[in-house]
């Protein structure tokens, strides 16, 4: 399978719809601006929680634990790789369905040691990304990149996306707290995550941020409606708080932060989801625990069988919004990297 193939399985639907509904949004983004010249970064390095993981074998919780995970997988829903026969070898095909940093990745060629999409001797990406972290983490993550790298550069492209488990966590203490007091938790940690995203750019790298979807509208959000009717309206109002915070906070020069409206466009998307051939945007798509071990079937051909996935009876690749509880799946990831990528070009880097 080529790459342009690789990038587009299952997923032009998407990337039509996300283009359509993106424009819009990216232009009014923070940063606005005229581009100056093309920005081309030499190296992407991927900060931020398990939604930006690429898995090259086992992975490890930052809370404590091991995750298993196959070479390749993504807490999304996976593509089992075939031979040219069209037969399941048994392994995943990390290039299809890519989660929206790969999508990033892609635009630029550049892949990662995770899943070296163009063979480079040393990948010029680089995933610091961990499973459970939170906006706490991300300064760890980043000494790490540093030390590594040496410092920042004006060509690199840093890339954000966390504060899922920070929200959660505040969650976690309603009722005791109430309902202001966990919303004002949520919006001081989005407050913390840009002033830790303007202390990156001020290093040197270009900063790509992306806001949260709404944690109201996941799977694990509809269900606390379940424990009483106005939580998912507190998970998102908790989520708002934290974008607000976020964005109230980031340095808006234009040329060192772009900003991807996530939560704009996937609320859309939970609004309107027939109009874009989604037959459910509020349960999971995968039936194993979490996604990093979900799987899409193989087609299978006249002369090798199909092989199923993961999935649960009724879901595609395409058609559920979310792969898990609180995962989203290839479409969703597909629509932020498509948001990213008009960010990257258009921001003047």
């Amino acid at each position: 399978m080529t790459v342009g193939k690789a990038c587009v399985r299952g997923l032009s639907r998407a990337l039509r719809v996300s283009m359509l509904v993106g424009l819009g949004a990216v232009l009014s983004a923070c940063g606005g601006g005229d581009r100056v010249s093309n920005f081309s970064p030499q190296r992407l390095i991927v900060f931020g929680d398990s939604s930006s993981v690429v898995a090259g074998g086992n992975l490890t919780d930052v809370n404590g634990g091991t995750v298993t995970a196959a070479a390749g997988a993504k807490f999304s829903v996976n593509a089992q790789a075939v031979d040219s026969t069209g037969a399941a070898t048994g392994a995943l095909d990390c290039n299809s369905y890519p989660i929206w940093v790969q999508a990033l990745g892609f635009h630029y060629g550049i892949g990662f040691a995770e899943c070296n999409t163009f063979t480079e001797t040393t990948p010029r990406g680089k995933i610091y990304a961990q499973v459970g972290a939170a906006v706490a983490d991300l300064s760890a993550q980043v000494a790490l990149a540093r030390a590594d790298a040496g410092g920042f550069r004006s060509t690199d492209l840093a890339t954000v996306m966390i504060g899922q488990q920070d929200i959660l966590d505040a969650y976690a203490q309603y009722p005791t707290k109430t309902g202001a007091e966990v919303i004002a938790l949520a919006e001081a940690a989005g407050e913390t995550l840009g002033r830790n995203i303007n202390a990156l750019a001020q290093e040197g790298a270009r900063v790509l941020v992306t806001t949260l979807p709404f944690q109201g509208s996941t799977p694990f959000g509809v269900a606390q409606d379940l424990i009483s009717g106005e939580r998912s309206t507190l998970l998102t109002d908790m989520t708002k708080r934290f974008n607000a915070g976020m964005r109230a906070t980031l340095l808006n020069d234009g040329r060192l932060i772009g900003l991807v409206q996530a939560d704009a466009q996937i609320n859309l998307l939970v609004n309107n989801p027939s109009n874009y051939g989604y037959v459910s945007v509020s349960a999971a798509a995968c039936s194993t625990p979490t996604a990093i071990s979900c799987t899409a079937p193989t087609a299978g051909t006249t002369t090798v069988p199909s092989v199923p996935g993961t999935l649960v009876t009724g879901a595609t690749v395409s058609n559920y919004l979310w792969a898990d509880d609180r995962h989203l799946g290839a479409n969703g990831q597909s629509i932020i990297g498509s948001l990213a990528i008009d960010r990257a070009v258009n921001n003047p880097f």
